[in-house]
């Protein structure tokens, strides 16, 4: 697999879990606080991916969607800590 092809698909991934966010959303489960800060990094991995499909594979874009990747995921485990009462 191609560097193109693999950020191409993590800016997928990206765009599939936020759309299964929205999905839940307009099923009427509203989102809290950190479910939405959560989903900027996700929007930023998706702008990653089009400015590759424009622009190729970039060691700058790839340094960009790999720091949206680790801000998300640092937010969802702040975020499950608070679900689960680790902390406030």
């Amino acid at each position: 697999m191609t560097a193109r092809n693999m950020m191409l698909l993590a800016a997928f991934g990206s765009l599939a879990l936020l759309a299964g966010a929205f999905f839940f959303q307009a099923l009427g489960y509203a989102p809290c606080k950190l479910c939405l800060w959560q989903r900027w990094p996700h929007a930023a991995a998706i702008a990653v991916g089009g400015l590759v499909l424009i622009l190729g594979p970039l060691a700058l874009l790839a340094i960009a969607g790999a720091l949206s990747a680790l801000t998300t995921s640092g937010i969802g485990i702040y975020h499950t800590g608070v679900e689960r009462g680790w902390w406030e």
